[in-house]
């Protein structure tokens, strides 16, 4: 099985097109690959009515699983219980926003059909035009963290901070992950790395949400960001543990 994760806070507009624009593609997957797929749903305590429309796709969608935390945690907080709450053997990590095209997964599965690496990323950095719509602040910020964290890490990785992966379940088997925000996906890699687990990249388009904002907030995932910056170095360079 395949499950894939997707963390929501707040993102009620979003949900109201996932009949459209997630299911029919997910749907196509199964027959292409022969797969069975979940889709997990994690309603991060949203304010809006984010959990009634996931309730209600629950009702009607057997392959969904909805969970709903009883206070806010954070993007790392929703990934982690779906990581608990899912069944898959491989497990696919989704923006709610889908800024991270649901025919994709397509692109993972197929490369880790060939490689069955431990975790399979999707770049945007790989090729030029994967980021065209992005908005140019937004680039330029991503591109400075995920070098940064490519220097401290001394690998050919162009993608660290970024969600839309596919990882083999036992990745987390014994795998303890702190960060409670966007900064998560910094972490698993980081800690891949250290463990010498296998990371396969492959080309992929990063684009503009359509629906509803952005629930990054700069200051805050700057200070992360530094956070996990300064734990790579502390264990890369320094011989600490990640604590």
């Amino acid at each position: 099985m395949i499950s894939v994760i997707i963390p929501i806070y707040n993102e009620e507009e979003m949900l109201k097109q996932y009949d459209t624009s997630l299911y029919p593609v997910l749907d196509k997957l199964k027959q292409q690959f022969h797969e069975v797929f979940e889709i997990v749903l994690v309603d991060d305590k949203s304010k809006d009515k984010s959990w009634d429309i996931i309730s209600e796709l629950v009702a009607r969608k057997s392959d969904t699983l909805g969970v709903k935390h009883g206070k806010n945690r954070g993007m790392g907080g929703a990934i982690k219980t779906g990581i608990v709450a899912s069944h898959g053997n491989l497990l696919v990590f989704l923006d709610a926003d889908l800024t991270f095209k649901p025919e994709d997964i397509g692109i993972l599965l197929t490369e880790y059909r060939k490689n069955s690496a431990d975790c399979i990323s999707g770049s945007p950095y790989l090729l030029p035009g994967l980021m065209a719509d992005v908005q140019g602040y937004r680039m330029i910020l991503s591109r400075i963290v995920n070098i940064l964290y490519r220097i401290l890490l001394w690998r050919r990785v162009t993608s660290i901070s970024p969600i839309f992966r596919l990882y083999k379940r036992e990745v987390f088997d014994s795998m303890p992950i702190s960060s409670e925000n966007f900064e998560i996906n910094a972490e698993i890699l980081s800690k891949m790395i250290f463990r010498n687990m296998t990371i396969i990249e492959v080309p992929v388009a990063l684009h503009e949400r359509k629906f509803g904002e952005s629930k990054a907030k700069l200051t805050k995932s700057v200070k992360n960001h530094i956070t996990v910056l300064y734990k790579i170095f502390c264990v890369k360079y320094l011989g600490r543990n990640w604590t």
